[in-house]
């Protein structure tokens, strides 16, 4: 079998870049690297039964940084391509070595040692490139199909889409690093609108795996759901409610969590975080894991598992959060050796860009509490199953005012839809108002998020 990554990056590029690396060295360079990414994707789209696009993309380029000595830490210059059919790059590194003379010193900067190996299960599934047009357009068909089955209500489809890639990436350094991986992903999408009457609402919903394993009756039927559960809303009156947040809601304040543990933000003061590391932070209920080294199972796609992270180093799990006292930020070498920790693996990188800390697979330990006992426990609350402007969040306050919709929950029931809530406080009130974790743990990518209970959030409305 032809190896998959090769397909990708040739040995003859590989061996190009390594002669660029040579070339900035033998100018004078401290160090040099290279980081390559390499990926194709096809997309099939489909409205109301009928194919609407068939698309395909490839994508690549290269990113190189050169170090430069100073007195105290190293310069750095970069320079990039997406022509990767140059004989030679070693015109590439001249230009970074060349801008290295301008850029600001670094006293912290570091690089890598060799260390690891990549034990992981494959990140590549040799049937995604072997799928052809008529299957991706026939199972867009099927999600549009399942999403109608679901539902009568159903009454148009905006898109149903099926999209499938792979890829490859790649870091050299002079000290000897050498990081290969080739992935591939496949994913399916709709966007419909269901409607009661004159009533309308629009509605979407997706899943993602490695292979082409998605259940596209479940993706289509969840889309329609979440229509219908928007369908003639009413409004809420102000006040204290019990709040119970959807999975899909918590996946994204965790995300949002996780951002401010940045180290990065940590030092230049920009997070609600800094200087609080072994302090609690949110309810004793809530642990929250970023682990670069997932394995795959059912339900679990572990997208994010690599075996190494931007930098080179064997990627690990972080505990982030133990117990609602937090335990680490998330770290790039340069601000581990900043903060004098030990370094989290945390480092992601576009071939333009440099390391900056990221989440590999990021997920909340579940608790053993079904959402249906959750709304028992809400009594007369609400279920929050949107909220709009989270990415507004002040990252130094914490203050936040964001919009939000969901059902209302009458006597633990589900009942009427309500919308056009206004949620205006703080996020230590989402994470210290925590009072009990759903068990029903679910992936959205490489994220995942469970129901959770709040107490006494303030919700404002009609």
């Amino acid at each position: 079998m032809p190896n998959p990554f090769q397909s990708f990056i040739p040995e003859s590029l590989e061996a190009r870049l390594q002669e660029g690396i040579a070339h900035a060295l033998s100018l004078g360079a401290e160090g040099a690297e290279a980081f390559i990414s390499v990926s194709r994707s096809r997309k099939a789209k489909v409205q109301n039964g009928a194919l609407e696009d068939l698309s395909t993309s490839k994508r690549g380029g290269l990113g190189v940084r050169v170090l430069r000595a100073g007195g105290k830490g190293f310069h750095t210059g970069m320079a990039t391509t997406t022509d990767l059919t140059a004989p030679d790059f070693k015109h590439l590194f001249a230009q970074a070595w060349e801008l290295s003379a301008l850029g600001d010193e670094d006293p912290w900067l570091r690089q890598a040692e060799p260390s690891g190996q990549d034990d992981l299960p494959s990140r590549y599934a040799p049937e995604v490139d072997a799928l052809g047009t008529e299957q991706r357009i026939a199972w867009a068909q099927e999600l549009e199909a399942g999403a109608r089955r679901a539902s009568r209500k159903v009454a148009a489809v905006r898109e149903a889409s099926w999209s499938d890639g792979s890829g490859a990436s790649l870091l050299l350094t002079q000290k000897g690093v050498r990081t290969p991986d080739a992935f591939t992903s496949c994913s399916a999408s709709i966007d419909l609108a269901v409607a009661d009457g004159k009533e309308r609402q629009a509605s979407w919903h997706w899943d993602v795996s490695r292979r082409p394993d998605l259940n596209l009756a479940a993706i289509g039927a969840e889309a329609a759901l979440k229509g219908e559960r928007k369908l003639n809303p009413q409004r809420l009156p102000a006040g204290k409610y019990a709040v119970v947040l959807h999975p899909e809601v918590a996946v994204d304040l965790l995300g949002i969590v996780a951002g401010m543990l940045d180290a990065e933000s940590v030092l230049k003061q920009r997070s609600l975080f800094a200087g609080k590391l072994g302090q609690i932070i949110a309810s004793p209920l809530l642990t929250l894991v970023d682990d670069g080294r997932l394995a795959e199972g059912p339900g679990c796609p572990a997208l994010g598992t690599e075996p190494w992270d931007a930098e080179g180093l064997p990627t690990r799990r972080n505990v982030l959060l133990q117990d609602g006292v937090l335990q680490t930020y998330l770290h790039t070498l340069k601000t581990a050796a900043e903060m004098g920790v030990a370094p989290t693996a945390s480092a992601g990188r576009g071939f333009g860009s440099q390391p900056g800390a990221t989440t590999f697979n990021l997920f909340p330990l579940a608790g053993q509490t079904s959402p249906e006992r959750l709304y028992g426990m809400a009594g007369n609350g609400v279920l929050i199953t949107e909220i709009m402007g989270l990415h507004t969040v002040d990252p130094v306050s914490g203050d936040l005012s964001v919009g939000a919709s969901g059902i209302r929950i009458r006597n633990g029931q589900l009942a009427e839809p309500v919308d056009k809530l206004t949620f205006a406080g703080n996020l230590r009130d989402f994470l210290t108002r925590i009072v009990a974790l759903g068990s029903d743990l679910r992936w959205y990518g490489s994220s995942a998020g469970l129901s959770i209970l709040l107490e006494d959030i303030a919700l404002g409305g009609a």
